[in-house]
């Protein structure tokens, strides 16, 4: 603390103070120092001022020596409680706002120093201009904003691992996951919880691997172990969180929820084994087909009666099995069901196979239509009626020679 002979106050003034800055070695680094500097009195006189405070404030040399550090401060500043302050610590530190001639007000980072010279108290002020700084950090605090504005609305549970796996950050989706709360998994090793099913921890370690290698990874499907100790089918993907520098910072691990869409496809994969099952178990040839007229499923019958397999049939057209006069009637009755929307029940035509042999079929086809309601294509039923036929053909020859 400065103390005052006599606990009288300084009147300081140039004639009072012999200038030490004025020495060379003192001007020189009172004016390459990177700042505006400011030689004051106690009251804020300001005795001497560098040509950078100048440039900093957009006053000429005489206007600055006219001024008091008091002109250069905010308005707000408490120039009692300041000295008083700086009285007691010798030397402080802080960021404000200074005035311009202008009138404008701009932020800045002051440091001041209390000292004697010639035993008068003098302050030395350096201001630095941060506009620059602030406009940065403020633009870094929207970005994180919306990071983790972002961070907290996906639907997907995301976490923030540093490269040995533990955990930076956790959103609320994550954290609903696993039924654990923040303090219980921040700091936490992810990769030795015992959350992670032997498979996802290896699939995490390899896209961390590929990442490392490649700077992308696959998304893969496997299950997490969540609350109550239940296994969850999840969608993992790894990406980096890059610095401006496009240096690497941290890994986000982002699982998504598909225990719904596993499900959905575990019931549709056992509702077609069973409509093949039943369809593989008719004898009729059963068939369908898309907007182009293009087989997209078959039974066994109808591939074996064209002496090929099911999945050889698939994509093709009648045009590939069938003579071209036979093909084009398939395709035209296809064409009108699809165009009218009308069925075409048991039409009999006869079919000429590969090796040459013919025989006759009732043909059913009605339209296929998608959720919306829009024709997607054909589905027919096609029943051999050789026998019936052959029957058939025989009773009229007898009943020739009987009538």
């Amino acid at each position: 603390m400065i103390v005052y002979p006599d606990n009288k106050s300084f009147k300081t003034t140039k004639k009072d103070i012999n200038y030490q800055i004025k020495d060379g070695r003192y001007q020189t680094l009172f004016q390459q120092v990177n700042a505006a500097a400011f030689l004051t009195t106690f009251e804020g006189k300001i005795l001497e001022a560098n040509l950078k405070s100048c440039d900093l404030l957009g006053y000429t040399w005489d206007e600055i020596l006219k001024l008091s550090l008091k002109d250069i401060f905010s308005p707000s500043t408490d120039w009692p409680q300041f000295i008083d302050e700086l009285s007691g610590k010798g030397g402080i530190h802080f960021e404000a706002e200074n005035v311009k001639k202008d009138g404008s007000y701009f932020p800045v980072e002051i440091s001041t120093s209390l000292f004697i010279m010639n035993g008068v108290p003098v302050i030395l002020t350096l201001i630095w201009d941060i506009t620059e700084r602030k406009l940065a950090e403020e633009k870094l605090r929207a970005s994180e904003e919306k990071y983790q504005g972002l961070f907290e609305s996906t639907p997907d549970g995301m976490l923030v691992l540093d490269a040995r796996g533990e955990i930076l950050d956790i959103n609320s989706k994550a954290l609903e996951l696993f039924g654990l709360k923040y303090q219980e998994m921040i700091g936490k090793n992810l990769l030795s919880m015992g959350l992670l099913t032997p498979k996802a921890l290896s699939i995490v370690v390899k896209q961390f691997q590929e990442l490392l290698s490649n700077k992308k990874s696959t998304s893969s499907e496997t299950e997490i172990i969540i609350k109550n100790n239940k296994n969850l089918y999840v969608e993992l993907t790894s990406f980096f969180l890059i610095k401006k520098d496009n240096e690497i910072d941290n890994f986000v691990l982002v699982i998504r929820d598909i225990s719904d869409r596993k499900q959905a496809e575990i019931k549709l994969a056992r509702e077609h084994e069973l409509l093949q099952t039943l369809m593989d178990s008719i004898p009729d040839s059963i068939y369908f087909k898309d907007e182009e007229n293009r087989f997209v499923m078959v039974n066994k019958a109808k591939a074996h009666h064209s002496n090929v397999t099911p999945e050889e049939m698939i994509g093709k057209t009648d045009f590939d099995f069938l003579p071209p006069d036979e093909a084009q009637k398939a395709f035209e009755d296809d064409e009108e069901v699809i165009k009218t929307g009308k069925f075409l029940i048991n039409k009999i035509e006869k079919i000429t196979n590969k090796d040459g042999t013919q025989r006759w079929v009732s043909v059913t086809k009605i339209p296929r239509f998608d959720t919306e309601g829009n024709i997607v294509g054909t589905m027919g039923i096609s029943r051999d009626i050789t026998e019936w036929k052959r029957l058939e053909e025989l009773y009229k020859k007898e009943k020739e020679i009987f009538s």
